[in-house]
């Protein structure tokens, strides 16, 4: 009897303390679970206002450039840095695919709906090429292919090129004659004043025998540095759009004769960023290597420059809409080319689009088209624009010509019938 006791007694035992350490299992389970959860909620909840505050930086610069910079100069800076923005957005996307954040995928995806437009415009992606020639208009009749070359180039002073010294050769004038361009557009276009040199009779006269009517007009600071158009078809009528005696920028209103049809043309280059070049030099080494003492000049220096560029390339832009509402007649065709020293996310650019424009590049062109190169800066900034009596077939940026801080913009189109 008193080993069946001791037995009973201790089975009891066994069974208060099992009981016991099943409590306590559960208590613990229950606060890792607590943890856990705080945990969860924690890094939803970062991951959701992360995503949030991307989504409305990249919508507001994405339409940034709807507002005029001499209102309001901050949404001309979110523009610029829109393909920045655009790129983490595209990271972000995988990163929350990943980790299975579906109401932020899904607020970012209805984010890049909304922004689709100026992303395409920014970037487009047609790997197929341009569209094809029209063969037949709208009554199944065949029309004739009539096409137009056009090229388009800043070329810093002529590459850089020594042009005192009449035995050096400038590779500007060979890639001239090479590209089968009916029209040819140069900013910055430079020659010497002194004779012996590359003076701006010895250019003409080498391009004189593909291209037998020209223009140049001087820009506000140097007589023998300018804009210029060789073309293959006689010029009927030059304006000078800004007809300011100083603190003139460069661009020209052209109509010429194309196979008996008069078409219009720009040439531009409107106002540079004006960044101090020791403002540059800065700016490298703080990419090469982050300071914040670096960061903090570049924001007083190059963007205070950058805001007055800003500003003064809106007013520039207004009297060239101003100029081809006046003397441009809205049946004619008309193309627009040049250095606009602005991205296609800018108040400058719009506004030059809003009189019946179409982006070449964003109908035909493959990615950002990054035209300008130098100092760490890669935009597109170099456009060519054309009206509706025009299809656009190819644009290329010529990437392969290294002579300059641009490259190189060159475009096909079809002369639609009248």
């Amino acid at each position: 009897m008193e080993k069946k006791g001791v037995s009973s007694h201790r089975i009891l035992e066994y069974i208060l303390a099992k009981s016991k350490s099943k409590t306590q299992g559960k208590k613990a389970k229950k606060g890792g679970s607590l943890l856990g959860s705080i945990f969860k909620w924690a890094f939803r909840s970062v991951m959701a206002m992360l995503t949030a505050c991307l989504c409305l930086i990249l919508i507001a610069s994405a339409f940034s450039d709807y507002i005029n910079p001499t209102i309001w100069v901050l949404p001309s800076f979110l523009g610029i840095a829109f393909g920045i923005f655009l790129a983490i957005a595209v990271i972000w996307f995988f990163v929350l695919l990943l980790t299975r954040r579906w109401h932020s995928l899904l607020v970012l995806v209805i984010t890049f709906a909304i922004i689709s437009i100026p992303a395409w415009r920014y970037c487009p992606l047609h790997f197929g090429g341009g569209p094809e020639p029209l063969t037949k208009n709208d009554k199944g009749e065949e029309i004739k292919v009539d096409s137009l070359r056009v090229f388009t180039f800043n070329t810093n002073i002529m590459g850089q090129t020594h042009l005192s010294r009449i035995k050096e050769h400038i590779p500007v004038i060979g890639l001239v004659r090479s590209s089968g361009a009916d029209l040819v557009c140069l900013q910055e276009y430079g020659f010497t004043l002194k004779q012996g040199g590359h003076t701006e009779q010895e250019l003409r006269d080498e391009l004189k025998d593909l291209y037998p009517y020209y223009d140049y007009m001087p820009n506000d600071q140097r007589k023998a540095l300018g804009i210029a158009l060789f073309s293959k078809y006689p010029i009927r009528k030059a304006i000078r759009v800004d007809k300011r005696k100083t603190g003139y920028f460069s661009a020209m209103y052209y109509q010429l004769d194309v196979r008996g049809r008069t078409m219009g043309l720009v040439n531009m280059h409107l106002r540079s960023n004006m960044i101090d070049p020791k403002d540059r030099i800065l700016y490298d080494e703080m990419i090469e290597k982050f300071e914040a003492d670096s960061l903090d000049r570049i924001r007083t220096g190059m963007m205070r420059a950058l805001a007055q560029a800003y500003r003064l390339r809106s007013a520039e832009s207004g009297m060239l809409r101003q100029v081809l509402l006046d003397q441009h007649p809205k049946d004619m065709p008309l193309l627009v080319c040049g250095d606009m020293n602005d991205t296609p996310i800018s108040y400058c650019y719009q506004s030059l689009r809003q009189v019946g424009l179409y982006d070449t590049w964003q109908e035909t062109g493959i990615g950002p088209g990054i035209t300008y190169r130098a100092n760490h800066f890669w935009f597109r900034i170099d456009h060519l624009l054309h009206s509706k009596h025009f299809r656009a077939l190819h644009s290329r940026v010529r990437k392969d010509v290294k002579n300059s801080d641009h490259y190189p913009v060159e475009a096909t189109y079809q002369l639609l019938p009248e």
